[in-house]
């Protein structure tokens, strides 16, 4: 989700698509924490404020991620490399829920 969508992303409608996603949610430039997402009764303007300095952050699995721009400076160079990373993530997430699938059919 980019920035400008993330106050719209809180609805508690969408929490139960963001913890049990097969594959990572990653939220752009978020000036709050994850659970600001994934809690039915937090909205985005309540949560507490990141101080992660993260310029993704994610829930994956039961677990956050946070991925930072190097030196965090907002460059065209930091940027891509996030979105390298985070799409490493997903290609990740994706093999294991299809070798999951290939051992647990159905």
């Amino acid at each position: 989700m980019t920035k400008k969508h993330l106050p719209e992303a809180d609805t508690s409608q969408y929490a139960d698509v963001y913890l049990n996603s097969p594959v990572p949610i990653v939220f752009i430039n978020s000036d709050k924490v994850y659970l600001a997402f994934i809690d039915k009764d937090l909205s985005y303007e309540d949560a507490h404020d990141s101080k992660s300095g993260d310029y993704l952050i994610g829930y994956y699995n039961e677990k956050y991620f946070g991925i930072g721009l190097y030196d965090h400076k907002e460059t065209k160079e930091s940027i891509e490399d996030c979105y390298s990373r985070v799409f490493e993530l997903i290609e990740t997430a994706k093999k294991h829920q299809r070798n999951y699938c290939l051992k647990n059919p159905a």
